[in-house]
């Protein structure tokens, strides 16, 4: 079979120590891996894309099956049948970045969103959210600066008086639409803060709290969602202490208001490397979802773990929940009742 490290070269792609920069997301530190006795197979394990070497061109070339195969073949000398009618439809197909980064993203505004966290707390809808429905620790979600939004037309009146209108546009919280600025996050929804190890602010994403059923539940601001969530909890520990990873920040909440120490990835499919090996030095438990995705998410992170000689435990949750939120809900719920 073919080596998928000769593949990316051929790409344009340079590969170190079987590893490369994943041309599917920003990524800073190589996620994508080739394995295999002739490096045959790939994958990365921050986006979870993976497959053999048609799969790999298909992916970096935007092109379809036959497109690939007829590239690798002209590219590696591979005689395919009826090639004389199928060489005159070989073309040199464009190579297109996934992820167009350095045009649609901007680069996190600090000050725009500590202005927003300064001025604004928990509204009623995010009070019945956290405490009324998931029965969250108020403590918990003080420290982590929580805060909530309903009337998105207000904010953004506030923010024009502290801001001009480029700033805000350049901040990602705001566009523009016919010479009005609109807030980019669907709300109502709730605010969570993403901070780095020195406490500084690297990111936010919200959860919406509406009723729209088009409204994405979890929005992000610029590429944060690349990083954990809540790694402050590791200037509280040391080496070798129970550290619990969550898929996602309900679920990381949840587990902190039970007293554990917790940090969350922000979704199944989306494991920050570069956060991740800084979690090697503590012993790592995982509740996955009971599903495709989470299971996913725990085979990944385990094999990621092995490789750099970390514990990592699969905890197992009772049959009838699904995540760890509702298996939270569930036992709290009864003792509150």
């Amino acid at each position: 079979m073919l080596s998928c490290e000769s593949v990316a070269e051929q790409l344009g792609i340079e590969v170190r120590k079987h590893k490369a920069l994943c041309f599917m997301h920003e990524d800073h530190h190589p996620s994508l891996s080739f394995f295999g006795n002739n490096r045959e197979r790939w994958n990365c394990f921050v986006c979870n894309k993976g497959g053999s070497a048609i799969d790999f061109v298909t992916e970096r070339m935007e092109s379809n099956f036959v497109e690939a195969c007829q590239w690798l073949c002209k590219k590696f000398g591979i005689p395919i049948e009826n090639y004389y009618h199928a060489k005159n439809s070989i073309k040199e197909v464009c190579i297109k970045k996934k992820l167009k980064s350095e045009k649609t993203e901007k680069p996190f505004s600090k000050n725009v969103a500590q202005w927003i966290l300064d001025n604004n707390s928990l509204t009623e809808k995010g009070k019945e959210f956290l405490f009324g429905k998931r029965f969250l620790n108020n403590e918990v979600i003080k420290q982590l600066n929580i805060v909530s939004i309903d009337d998105s037309k207000l904010l953004v009146k506030k923010m024009v008086k502290v801001f001009d209108s480029n700033t805000l546009q350049d901040s990602g919280f705001i566009t523009a639409t016919n010479g009005k600025l609109y807030f980019c996050l669907f709300t109502p929804c709730l605010i969570f803060p993403y901070y780095d190890e020195r406490t500084d602010l690297i990111g936010m994403q919200s959860r919406y709290l509406g009723t729209q059923k088009d409204a994405p539940r979890f929005q992000f601001i610029s590429a944060q969602k690349t990083r954990l969530f809540n790694l402050p909890v590791l200037n509280t520990m040391k080496s070798g202490e129970d550290l619990y990873i969550s898929e996602g920040v309900t679920d990381c909440l949840a587990l902190l208001s039970t007293g554990k120490k917790a940090v969350a990835i922000p979704g199944a499919r989306i494991l920050p490397q570069f956060d991740l090996i800084k979690l090697k030095t503590y012993k790592l438990h995982m509740y996955p979802d009971r599903d495709k995705a989470g299971r996913e998410a725990c085979v990944n992170l385990r094999r990621f773990f092995i490789n750099h000689y970390a514990m990592f435990k699969e905890e197992q949750l009772p049959e009838e929940v699904k995540d760890y939120s509702e298996y939270y809900i569930t036992t709290h719920g009864i003792q509150e009742g």
